[in-house]
């Protein structure tokens, strides 16, 4: 009896040994798959990133502090809803080597996060601190790092 008995210990110890294989593998598998998925999407996020909102989108006043970091600026860009991911946005202003500016910019919620990149690119608009006094009631003081929507 014992014979079989061992006999049936290998043949169990087999299906199990198998059995775990294939769920490893099955595992390994997976994560490829969705990696493979979120790196396209990113990939595609990079190279052709979206607006946070259609057209004609909400015109917002956004302020670049002096001595300012770029990962400072794109996190207040995400926070304030004008872009979807700051990685994203620093990504692309290294790879297409974007510098930013200190100043007050007018960003549209409809631009993609490579057009408000250009834009912050070229400098201040002198039309951005001219709509902050047509505002009259309100204001924004340099070096803050407030983000101001205008109702269209």
């Amino acid at each position: 009896m014992s014979a079989n008995k061992k006999k049936a210990n290998q043949v169990s110890s087999a299906v199990i040994r198998a059995a775990l294989t294939v769920i490893f593998y099955t595992v390994v598998v997976m994560v490829f798959i969705v990696g493979i998925r979120r790196a396209y999407d990113f990939g595609y996020e990079i190279f052709d990133s979206g607006s946070v909102a259609e057209a004609p989108g909400t015109d917002k006043l956004f302020v670049v502090e002096e001595g300012m970091s770029s990962a400072e600026c794109m996190d207040s860009l995400e926070k304030s809803g004008l872009i979807r991911d700051k990685t994203v946005a620093m990504i692309q202003e290294f790879f297409y080597q974007f510098d930013i500016y200190p100043g007050t910019y007018t960003l549209n919620t409809s631009m993609t996060t490579k057009e408000i990149l250009q834009v912050l690119d070229e400098g201040p608009a002198q039309n951005a601190t001219a709509q902050l006094s047509d505002t009259g009631d309100i204001s924004v003081q340099e070096g803050t790092r407030e983000v101001i929507e205008e109702d269209k």
